[in-house]
């Protein structure tokens, strides 16, 4: 509904008679000083701060969650859910400290989580590019239902540890400290890994068509059970290749990498060359190359 004409015209004079009576009165003036920049302050404070959060993003921290978690044994069997949220600081490195857990019933799914949380890596807040500390939640559903369904998608009800003992220290060692590197691991023992990546990798179509090459790096941890975490794109290249590098990523299998004979957590890297070889018919055709390492 359209304001009458007469009643706008009265509301901006209001205003402007409040206006011009206020600041007339210092008092008054001062703190409505005072707050327009305060105001200023918390929107270039906003602008400025960028909060923590898990290596690679959310969907990683989901993504991994979803792979790591275990349904504590006991609570399963007797049909106990229930919902842990857990607050923390991360510190100025991307420390995890001051843990706690709200309202939480059963202790069991405090330390599923908590164990969880101890492998993520974080990247910490900043406040005009300086690190900064700053405190964080997460909640997760305990769902017995929800459960069963994810652990017939991805295949497993436990974890398998392809080499024993494993080192339970939480260190992650470079690759290039370790005694024996983490290799992956493939059914068929006639191929590797730049051949398992050209046959299963696929050329994004918007890549294809806006003729995108270039090189997608991404870092990550093999965990002493073989599977990856805290992965990161390091070098990105857009139109689809970063998602389609991760994607395969996922679904590799790795032997873990070993110190003093034991299996340690393990910081790896691979590099997938996205890349477009003119054909005698002049058309483009995908050419994908890779290696692995630190």
């Amino acid at each position: 509904m359209e304001c009458p004409l007469d009643v706008a015209d009265s509301s901006v004079d209001n205003l402007q008679f409040f206006l011009k009576f206020t600041l007339n009165i210092p008092a008054m003036k001062n703190t409505l000083m005072l707050f327009l920049c305060s105001a200023l302050s918390i929107v270039a404070y906003t602008q400025d701060f960028i909060p923590s959060q898990p290596v690679g993003g959310r969907q990683q921290l989901k993504y991994f969650i979803d792979q790591e978690l275990i349904y504590p044994a006991a609570l399963l069997e007797s049909g106990k859910e229930g919902t842990v949220t857990i607050k923390y600081i991360i510190d100025t490195k991307g420390q995890i400290e001051h843990i706690s857990f709200k309202d939480s019933e059963f202790p069991d799914f405090n330390r599923e989580i908590l164990r969880i949380f101890r492998m993520t890596e974080w990247e910490p807040a900043t406040l005009r590019s300086i690190p900064v500390a700053d405190s964080g939640h997460y909640e997760y559903e305990f769902n017995i239902r929800k459960y069963n369904r994810l652990c017939r998608q991805r295949g497993y009800t436990s974890h398998f540890y392809p080499f024993e003992p494993t080192d339970t220290s939480g260190i992650i060692h470079l690759y290039k400290n370790l005694e024996t590197a983490p290799y992956p691991i493939f059914t068929n023992d006639k191929i590797n890994l730049a051949g398992f990546i050209a046959a299963n990798l696929v050329y994004p179509e918007a890549a294809i068509k806006q003729n995108v090459s270039g090189v997608v790096k991404i870092a990550f941890v093999v965990e002493p059970h073989g599977r990856i975490s805290n992965t990161k794109i390091v070098n990105s290249l857009g139109a689809g290749c970063n998602e389609e590098a991760i994607r395969i990523i996922r679904i590799m299998k790795w032997m873990p990498g070993t110190i003093n004979r034991q299996a340690v957590r393990a910081r790896m890297s691979i590099s997938i060359n996205f890349s477009l070889d003119q054909g005698p018919d002049g058309n483009f055709n995908p050419n994908i190359k890779s290696s692995y390492g630190g």
